[in-house]
């Protein structure tokens, strides 16, 4: 065993977390990789109402298997990345399938899953199973990269080879389940991004960057791009009863398989065509206010504009009584914008 994976052993008898709602015992594999998906790209406080609530309205892998995937959209709504949703709900059907509802226990098996890939599927087999199998997440790759002083950014192979290399080699054999939920625990709450407490850290007085003053060069950075921006109109479809039209969005792009306004492009002539094959009858109320909407790879501009559709009935929706799963700027427009006083 690594110095390294044996001060994290020492230190999670005392400091670890062992109370995150997903952690139990013995380990419910369901649980364990739910969260670790909604851990990714997303950090734990935000993790855990979601966690609990999806796990209230879907308990086992078979509720999930059974439900639509409008209603599996809906309880994700709001974590972004929805492509995981998406992936969970066809999981839960292969696994509900091809193996009774119980999760699999091979690697093999579990890499096969829609979804799953390397470092997910160690943590299942580790904190689930107990198996000795490494991760790279992101805390895993932030504690490796400063203990290690690896140079360059996680977005080249050769960076991501030599941490999975070194990941491997401090996995131990035993009591893998602690070490690794150790390693992210210290990644989480000590060794962390910024200012970084590493007089509180256990492997520090080993730790390459600590040694050489080095702790906010490690983990490299990545040049900045500039984000590019987009603009998009979204029409609001208004009927007599104050209801509002949703469509459901193509399962790939951007919020994939949710309910959104129809949109469009920033463009008089190609709102006037939306709007008329829409509903002949339709006619422009009033244009809102241009917002922006952050996403991790481009920002995008969104004007909504209110249109009276008389007569309109297909999907649509009393904006007090929306279930179906949305975008966060179509439910923010909803919320935020008294849209029942604009008939």
């Amino acid at each position: 065993m690594t110095e390294l994976a044996s001060g994290l052993l020492t230190w999670f008898i005392k400091h670890g977390r062992k109370n995150l709602p997903w952690q139990s015992s013995p380990p419910n594999g369901y649980h364990v990789w739910l969260s670790e998906v909604m851990l990714q790209q997303t950090q734990v406080k935000t993790v855990v109402d979601y966690f609990n609530s999806f796990i209230k309205k879907f308990p086992d892998i078979t509720s999930l298997a059974n439900a639509s995937e409008d209603d599996v959209m809906a309880a994700w709504a709001g974590l972004g990345y929805y492509s995981r949703a998406q992936n969970l709900h066809k999981t839960a059907q292969i696994i509900s399938s091809l193996y009774s509802g119980i999760f699999p226990k091979t690697y093999l098996e579990i890499m096969a899953l829609p979804g799953v890939g390397r470092s997910t599927a160690g943590a299942i087999l580790s904190l689930t199973f107990n198996l000795p199998h490494a991760i790279l997440d992101g805390n895993v790759k932030r504690v490796l990269s400063r203990y290690h002083r690896v140079a360059g950014h996680y977005s080249s192979s050769g960076v991501m080879k030599e941490l999975w290399l070194l990941a491997e080699k401090h996995t131990p054999e035993k009591h893998n389940a602690q070490y690794t939920q150790a390693i992210m625990d210290v990644g989480a709450t000590v060794c962390t991004p910024r200012n970084p407490d590493c007089k509180r850290c256990p492997i520090s007085k080993n730790c390459g960057a600590f040694i050489y003053n080095q702790q906010d060069d490690y983990p490299n950075k990545k040049t900045k791009k500039i984000k590019p921006e987009r603009s998009v109109v979204f029409l609001i479809y208004k009927n007599e009863k104050g209801e509002v039209h949703l469509k459901k969005r193509p399962k790939k792009g951007i919020w994939g398989g949710l309910w959104s306004f129809i949109e469009c492009a920033d463009n008089e002539l190609e709102i006037e065509e939306k709007i008329i094959s829409h509903n002949p009858n339709a006619k422009i109320l009033e244009s809102l206010e241009t917002f922006k909407h952050s996403f991790s790879h481009f920002t995008l501009w969104i004007s909504p504009i209110i249109v009276s559709s008389p007569g309109g009935a297909n999907d649509y929706y009393k904006t007090n009584d929306i279930s179906v799963g949305m975008p966060a700027p179509v439910k923010k427009i909803i919320q935020s914008f008294d849209l029942i006083n604009h008939a």
